[in-house]
């Protein structure tokens, strides 16, 4: 249902949401993400064109997320990407044959659960999801999670 692209942008903006608005470089979001090198660096130029991720040049700089994790939902990053779940690419079809139909309307039905369940779900609710199991955002354990 999800394109790679959208999958990697949801990746990636959850792990930059856990980093504590710490910036991190396109390799430390690669290797966080399990995300190709190269395809992190386009995802993450596609998410500052979406205005979703800030690039800051020179030391200490790397991308940090410019949207509010608590009122941006999965939805919004996967349309900001692609237009995949957008609802448009079901277009209805002029008297289609009655198997056709049916199957046409369940898969228009499912689109539609797949993007409610993206649109109520933050990016701030995956990060807390991460922190809880204890991950930082960096692919490492984070020693605040243990603790207590």
């Amino acid at each position: 249902m999800l394109s790679t692209t959208s999958e990697y942008a949801l990746r990636i903006m959850v792990t930059l949401a856990s980093s504590q608005d710490a910036a991190m470089t396109s390799d430390q979001v690669a290797r966080a993400t399990q995300v190709p090198a190269d395809y992190a660096v386009k995802v993450l130029q596609a998410l500052a064109r979406a205005n979703l991720v800030k690039a800051q040049r020179g030391r200490g700089g790397g991308f940090r997320i410019t949207c509010d994790p608590a009122t941006t939902s999965l939805l919004d990053v996967v349309n900001a990407i692609d237009e995949s779940l957008s609802g448009d690419e079901m277009r209805p079809l002029e008297a289609p044959a009655a198997p056709v139909a049916t199957l046409r309307q369940r898969l228009v039905e499912v689109m539609g659960q797949a993007r409610a369940a993206l649109r109520k779900t933050s990016l701030i609710d995956m990060a807390e999801a991460n922190v809880a199991i204890g991950l930082n955002g960096r692919a490492t354990p984070n020693p605040l999670a243990s603790a207590g």
